[in-house]
This record gives C-alpha cells, sequence and structure tokens, in this order.
C-alpha cells in the first residue's frame, strides 16, 4: 500500500487486463464492509478511470481480488461507520485503514477479469448506482502471478479529468511486491 501525504486515502496497485494493455493500475482504497457477525469482510477500491467503487472479496491465496458489487457509499460513508442492509443481510462500514489491514501489507494485487465483469454487467442490466451481491457467472482462467515488466500507471500521473490516458511506468520502478 501506498500510504500518501496530506491524510489522502491510502492506494494499491491492481493488475487488470484491458484492450490498453495489461497494467498495475494504482486504485483508491475507499472502505470495507463488514457484516453484522465479523466473518465476512470485502474491500472497496475505486477504478480511477470510471471513478466506479467496487467491492471486492479478497482471495490471498492466489493474489485476486474478486468483484462482489458495485457500491455508490463514498470515503465519508465509510469512515462515519454507518450501518446499511444489502439483500436482507446488515453491514458495517469501515474507513480505509480497516479495509488496509485486510490486505496484509501487500500492494499488488490481481483484478479478476471474470469476477469483474460478471458485476458490470450485472450493473448494467439492473441501471442503478448498486448492485446486490452477484455470483461470477463468466469463468475465465484465474491469473495468480503478475507478469514481470508490466506498466505502472500512477495517480498522480493521471490528468485532472477523470478518464484521460496517463503515461504508464515500468512495474519494476516503484511499486513494491
Amino acid at each position: 500500500m501506498t500510504e500518501n501525504s496530506n491524510s489522502a486515502p491510502p492506494t494499491i496497485f491492481l493488475y487488470t487486463e484491458e484492450k490498453r494493455g495489461n497494467q498495475l493500475v494504482e486504485s483508491v482504497v475507499i472502505g470495507q464492509f463488514s457484516d453484522f457477525s465479523g466473518s465476512e469482510k470485502l474491500i472497496v477500491i475505486q477504478d480511477p478511470h470510471t471513478r466506479i467503487n467496487f467491492v471486492y472479496r479478497i482471495d490471498a491465496f492466489s493474489n485476486n481480488l474478486d468483484a462482489v458489487s458495485i457500491t455508490h457509499y463514498t470515503e465519508a460513508d465509510f469512515s462515519a461507520r454507518k450501518s446499511i442492509t444489502i439483500n436482507g443481510a446488515t453491514f458495517k462500514l469501515g474507513p480505509p485503514s480497516d479495509a488496509v489491514k485486510l490486505l496484509r501489507g501487500k500492494n499488488q494485487w490481481i483484478q479478476d477479469k471474470g469476477a469483474i465483469l460478471s458485476v458490470l454487467l450485472q450493473g448494467a442490466a439492473t441501471n442503478t448506482k448498486s448492485v446486490g451481491f452477484v455470483r461470477p457467472k463468466i469463468q475465465r482462467d484465474r491469473i495468480e502471478k503478475i507478469p514481470p515488466g508490466v506498466n505502472v500507471e500512477y495517480l498522480r500521473d493521471r490528468g485532472p479529468e477523470a478518464g484521460a490516458e496517463a503515461p504508464s511506468q515500468d512495474a519494476a520502478a516503484d511499486p513494491a511486491p
């Protein structure tokens, strides 16, 4: 994780396979969802290109973040530790610092493409800002290791507008595994 100055939220690097090419994209950690019992904990990461807040289940064994939902809750909602109900289940929101603890010091993760596509399709089908928890319907081979030498896209290199393409750098340059 990258701890930013001026109390900016922490970031991680998500390995993505996109039409722009395979790359590590620095992304902001927004917060965490925790079920009432505390047994289910999910992390919320904002996609820097679309500004969509994705809810991920952490699969530490494969280094994957599996998207399970999209949420409209903001960092302020997570910091306020609000309680919410999704599909009849109560969840407590937690701040970015709680979410970072779930990552156990690891700052590079792989975004499971099958899971993210399932969530995006469900979101498009329901045409809402939030979707309930989605089970991956698109089966794809899981990537378990980030290939060496992939480009890195840093938040600081992005233009002021949300959709700007940013220059990339080599992965060996900065993010620690």
